[in-house]
């Protein structure tokens, strides 16, 4: 297996990824007002982010994102519910955890939980990963408390796996994930659709 994969400069698709009912598309400093509103007390309890979120950091994490693809590191989307519509969410691949091995995060505004949007993100990013980077396995890496992340994993299909003993690291301290896994046969089983999913 080469060093470099995933080659790098990583780039976004050329038309928005989407399946009827989600849409990734790139975020835009158009997404900034709505991105610092979306940065909420159950986001922040799982996401080492600054708080208060502010417009600064929304302009810093936009430029985050470019140096991540750049670097090859992340991929990350807007989640969208129609194309040019608000920002409901983000999501992103990471290309770090090993040979063929791609990482999935999301996150889905207060507004738009509920409705199983990140379940779709993630199966989207799958096929990204898997038909596009010739991934061979995406996991998810989630805080064993954080139930409503857990469970748009399994509702994409993933299957949990166990915990990692210090898994994750957030404002460098060690914690550990619960790890759930894709690979490209779970993509022929369809999405569950109970409701109540993040």
């Amino acid at each position: 297996m080469p060093d470099d994969w995933p080659a790098r400069p990583l780039r976004w698709p050329p038309q928005p990824l989407t399946d009827g009912v989600v849409v990734l598309d790139r975020m835009t400093r158009r997404d900034l007002p709505t991105l610092v509103g979306a940065i909420d007390d159950h986001i922040l309890r799982w996401l080492p982010l600054p708080s208060p979120y502010t417009h600064v950091d929304a302009i810093a994490f936009l430029e985050w994102q470019q140096e991540m693809a750049d670097r090859g590191v992340t991929l990350n989307f807007a989640v969208r519910t129609e194309a040019g519509g608000p920002l409901v969410g983000s999501a992103g691949l990471h290309f770090r955890n090993g040979p063929r091995v791609a990482e999935v995060g999301y996150w889905i505004t207060a507004p738009a939980r509920g409705r199983g949007l990140a379940a779709r993100a993630m199966r989207l990013l799958a096929g990204l990963a898997f038909d596009h980077y010739d991934a061979r396995r995406l996991e998810a890496l989630i805080l064993p408390d954080n139930t409503a992340s857990r469970r748009a994993a399994e509702r994409a299909g993933a299957v949990y796996e166990g915990v990692r003993r210090h898994g994750l690291e957030a404002r460098g301290e060690p914690f550990d994930a619960a790890v759930y896994s894709l690979l490209p046969s779970d993509l022929r089983t369809p999405m569950k659709t109970d409701a109540g999913y993040l």
